[in-house]
């Protein structure tokens, strides 16, 4: 089996979500999705199924398959970072933290194959309507969260208002299905080649409306616009749009054409994320610093760890603790294999 990326860099899953988001389901709602005519509606509802995650001994018997983000959703998520390589991460997240795996959630592993079956994605950078039409138009699709709105096969995808905790304003929830051949699913989600017109292929001015002009000010944003992203190149758009062209010493004509689209797209580029430790490549001891360490933090919580820094001091130290007297394993303070597999982390060392 090849080892799957996601565990390379786990996405911690925070946000409070609720056990059973189908059972919050308020009042319908009218929530447009923007369908454009530009871009093809046909749904192709045949299933290419992947063979899965477990893995068969020589001997014939079946060896658990590691944790693993379910396959159907990694092509999403492929799709979506292809689409906007430049977009925000901060608020994604799949794999459950301590507080998921107190309670049932789509985002621990099932008892299956130990798939999640759930994935968050940060709303910016991205054009969120544009997935949540695409996802539920996919038949591995069991429900989608995202502005305080929820799309559940349950009610035919008819928007209703979304009641639990958790707003999902600052990110879009996926939940794929537990059948097999649903959350192995390798049909595409249309997201990437999804015909809609993208940032740069045509001049945008006052009075344009479309997902580039949705990308924009979503673009925007990220620089401190404080825009409406609804896809309507209204005044507020073209004020921001110039005042930018004066900080850039561009021609400030409030038109966004192939020079003020290269310099947008040059500020809002990522910044390269310097490497450092993975979870599970050591054990992990009081004093010890790095990406590993600050995802011990973000997994049991700041409640118990503080702020995630990075740095395994007394704090994090008595969080360890905690949670391995939670788990029923020996409370060392110590983050070991054992440690680590409750995690849902494979060591690799």
């Amino acid at each position: 089996m090849d080892s799957p990326p996601d565990l390379e860099d786990p996405e911690i899953a925070h946000a409070d979500e609720d056990d059973d988001p189908e059972g919050n389901l308020g009042e319908a709602v009218a929530y447009d999705l923007g369908v454009d005519e530009k871009e093809d509606e046909e749904s192709d509802d045949r299933l290419d199924a992947s063979p899965g995650h477990r893995r068969i001994a020589l001997d014939g018997s079946r060896i658990q398959a590691e944790v693993h983000l379910a396959p159907a959703l990694r092509i999403l998520r492929d799709e979506i970072n292809e689409r906007w390589p430049r977009r925000d991460k901060t608020s994604d997240g799949w794999i459950g933290d301590a507080a998921h795996q107190a309670r049932k959630s789509d985002h621990n592993p099932d008892t299956d194959d130990n798939s999640v079956n759930a994935a968050d994605f940060d709303k910016d950078g991205i054009d969120p309507i544009l997935v949540v039409r695409k996802a539920v138009q996919h038949p591995s699709t069991q429900y989608v969260i995202f502005d305080r709105t929820i799309w559940s096969r349950v009610r035919g995808f008819k928007p209703a208002r979304y009641t639990g905790a958790n707003p999902h304003d600052k990110h879009l929830h996926v939940s794929v299905s537990h059948t097999p051949a649903l959350e192995n699913s390798a049909q595409a989600w249309g997201i990437a080649a999804a015909r809609v017109e993208r940032l740069g292929d045509r001049v945008l001015r006052n009075g344009s409306e479309g997902g580039d002009v949705r990308e924009l000010q979503i673009l925007a944003n990220q620089l401190g616009g404080k825009l409406v992203v609804d896809g309507e190149f209204g005044s507020k758009t073209e004020a921001w749009v110039r005042n930018f062209q004066r900080s850039k010493s561009l021609a400030v004509d409030g038109v966004v054409g192939p020079k003020t689209t290269n310099a947008i797209l040059e500020a809002t580029k990522p910044r390269p994320r310097p490497r450092d430790r993975s979870p599970g490549t050591r054990t992990l001891t009081p004093g010890m610093t790095g990406k590993d360490v600050a995802f011990v933090q973000q997994f049991i919580g700041e409640r118990r760890c503080g702020k995630s820094t990075g740095v395994f001091d007394d704090r994090t130290e008595n969080g360890v603790r905690w949670y391995q007297k939670m788990r029923g394993v020996e409370a060392d303070g110590i983050v070991g294999r054992i440690t680590w597999r409750e995690m849902r982390v494979t060591t690799r060392y």
